[in-house]
């Protein structure tokens, strides 16, 4: 018994860090969107808000369904429901496609809507919403494909969370005090730190998951800025969004 106590207050401990990270990037992704989403025409927008339409809609609700589906696969978790929480993925891999198609349209339609940060262009924002799509394919798949390796899978899906967090954070008034990339790019990225503390913490070291996704999330946003005031990304992005609009 004295040898499972450490172990058993170790498990306690990872499922704490994890749910409360959870909880943590689902409050942030509803502040984001509450003025333009979720409490639309019930509170005070930041700034003015733009028509919805069905798609707009049609991707608010997958991924909100998908920030849904990770918060209770982590508390089934938590709970010790491994069972259910196997069960539940399946619907992650219907789920992933839809939102993959979803996003890219909604991506390209936003360019003819005007839609991001009044600071950054619509052809160069869509480098933001468009490259959000291969990245968090990405890192899902990855993850999915080591859901045997727990301590993996775990910690690529939690990374993957964090990838979709730049538009929340755009959103937020925190754009206001940190203009451009620095405030949506570095804000989200901050959400790294404490995974990479939990790592050093737990196992003395950061896992190689934790350091090849963060890397991915990383390298996207600086790839994504170095290329979005670029005459060739200027001249992909007129013309993908023409395709849709």
């Amino acid at each position: 018994m004295a040898t499972r106590t450490p172990a058993v207050g170790k498990a306690r401990n990872e499922r704490l860090f994890f749910g409360t990270m959870a909880v943590a990037i689902l409050a942030a992704i509803f502040i984001g969107f509450a003025p333009s989403f979720y409490l639309r025409d019930a509170i005070p927008a930041p700034r003015p808000l733009l028509p919805m339409t069905p798609l707009v809609i049609l991707h608010g609700l997958l991924f909100s369904s998908w920030v849904l589906l990770f918060m209770t696969q982590t508390l089934l978790i938590s709970g010790g429901r491994t069972d259910i929480h196997r069960r539940l993925g399946r619907l992650a891999m219907v789920l992933l496609p839809a939102m993959i198609v979803v996003a890219t349209l909604t991506a390209l339609g936003g360019v003819a809507r005007q839609s991001g940060p009044p600071t950054v262009p619509p052809l160069s924002w869509l480098a933001v919403p468009l490259l959000d799509v291969p990245l968090f394919a990405g890192l899902i798949g990855a993850a999915l494909y080591f859901r045997h390796k727990p301590q993996v899978h775990k910690r690529l899906m939690l990374i993957a969370m964090i990838g979709l967090l730049p538009p929340a954070i755009g959103r937020m008034p925190v754009s206001d005090i940190f203009p451009g990339p620095i405030g949506f790019f570095g804000v989200s990225a901050l959400f790294l730190l404490p995974l990479f503390a939990w790592d050093y913490a737990s196992k003395g070291r950061p896992q190689t998951a934790t350091v090849a996704g963060a890397a991915a999330v990383i390298g996207s946003d600086i790839f994504r800025i170095a290329i979005w005031e670029t005459p060739a990304w200027l001249a992909f992005a007129r013309w993908a969004s023409a395709l849709v609009n």
